[in-house]
């Protein structure tokens, strides 16, 4: 019985990666209990199931692409009775511990855990599409690691991207340039490109290995410009900025500019199709980057204003009209709008706010107020915890103030 049950799913997740869906009215995903680890974990001790950990953070694009178009999708349904499901918001003080439990380093990461030991048998960093994550969850079990999710594609994926981790920029490239033009689209193929592409622009300006870009760059090309259900917008969105950032860093401007228009047009007409204000809000971020690329950045701020709007306690919308206004040199706006940001922030994320906000004050002339700025990030950073990379992001912001005359 339990042996039918898990191929019925794995038939389901299957179905789903193809884009199928079942007629009739869709049963309901998966609850989460939000930010309260140890609920979590005592609920699932108490009903004897794994618990599955989605660790998150409200700045983080493809965070915000998961919980609306992955997360919330029926094809999970089946699961909800076969796992406690946890939102963990890393950026919260009182997920701290947790996170530093976790070890996470790269958002979003997806974990099940054996609540008995709480011992991780499975993570992820990165995205999945609902068929992906199906498949995923028809594999794992508290007792033992998923071994049938990991297919070939999902291997090399993994291996590109501990080699990019691990500064092994040449080694990466080669298993970037090998891999690609074998893999079908997908979550996989995505990420080995942007590894590749990462870790060829990360190479000495006359490495030889720097020749194997254009092989990536071609087949980079060639996936965003692909419509298919196998890969997330925000992943494909993705994949268009680190092209559009390898053929800046290659001096291949005229290409860059061309690259940056399809991916502002192919943002906007996703966010034209979003179900829900915070599905289109997942695109904000990139469609910031598509418009900066494009030197011009007076087309986000409808966009962003719209997003403040619908999302009054949300500090990202501000932050980003923060970094538009910049780029158009409108300072006091862009102070206004990082004074907004800022009284909606919490948790090490504030840090960034701060660094803007100097960033801003030094545009304008304002030497005084940009060391204010940065002293405030630090005194602050003396209070909360910093988890993942803020330390190091502490650390630039000493060196930095340190550096002003």
């Amino acid at each position: 019985m339990v042996l039918a049950r898990a191929l019925v799913m794995l038939l389901l997740a299957v179905s789903a990666c193809r884009g199928a869906r079942p007629p009739g009215p869709q049963p309901s995903p998966p609850r989460f209990i939000e930010n309260d680890y140890a609920r979590a974990l005592a609920e699932a001790r108490s009903r004897d199931l794994p618990l599955f950990i989605d660790a998150w953070a409200p700045w983080c694009h493809t965070c915000l692409s998961m919980r609306a178009y992955v997360l919330s999708d029926a094809l999970l349904a089946p699961f909800a009775a076969r796992f406690v499901f946890l939102s963990l918001d890393t950026e919260r003080d009182d997920s701290a511990p947790v996170v530093a439990k976790l070890g996470v380093r790269v958002l979003p990461t997806m974990f099940v855990m054996n609540p008995g030991e709480e011992k991780v048998v499975f993570e992820w960093p990165g995205s999945m599409t609902a068929g992906e994550l199906a498949a995923l969850l028809a594999d794992a079990s508290a007792k033992a690691k998923p071994t049938r999710w990991l297919d070939r594609d999902r291997l090399a994926d993994a291996r590109v991207t501990k080699l990019a981790e691990a500064k092994r920029f040449p080694e990466c490239v080669q298993a970037a340039s090998d891999e690609a033009p074998a893999m079908p689209m997908g979550t996989a193929l995505l990420d080995v490109l942007r590894a590749g592409l990462d870790c060829a622009t990360s190479l000495p300006a006359g490495s030889p290995d720097r020749g194997k870009v254009d092989g990536l760059v071609a087949r980079g090309e060639q996936a965003v410009s692909q419509a298919s259900t196998a890969v997330l917008a925000d992943d494909r969105s993705d994949l268009y900025d680190y092209l559009v950032a390898t053929l800046r860093a290659l001096d291949r401007g005229a290409e860059a500019a061309r690259v940056a228009g399809d991916w502002a047009r192919f943002l906007e007409e996703e966010a034209s199709h979003a179900p829900t204000p915070s599905a289109r809000a997942v695109f904000d971020a990139h469609r910031l980057g598509a418009y900066l690329a494009l030197g011009e950045p007076q087309r986000a701020v409808p966009m962003l204003a719209q997003s403040e709007r619908d999302f009054p306690e949300d500090y990202n919308p501000p932050a980003r009209l923060g970094t538009a206004y910049l780029a158009m040199k409108r300072y006091d706006d862009a102070l206004d709008a990082t004074t907004r940001a800022l009284g909606r922030a919490y948790g090490p994320r504030k840090l960034r706010l701060w660094s803007l906000d100097a960033d801003i004050l030094l545009a304008k002339g304002d030497d005084a107020g940009a060391k204010k700025a940065l002293r405030a990030a630090l005194d602050f950073a003396r209070t909360t915890p910093m988890t993942g990379s803020y330390p190091k992001l502490r650390d630039a912001i000493e060196k930095r103030l340190a550096a002003m005359p």
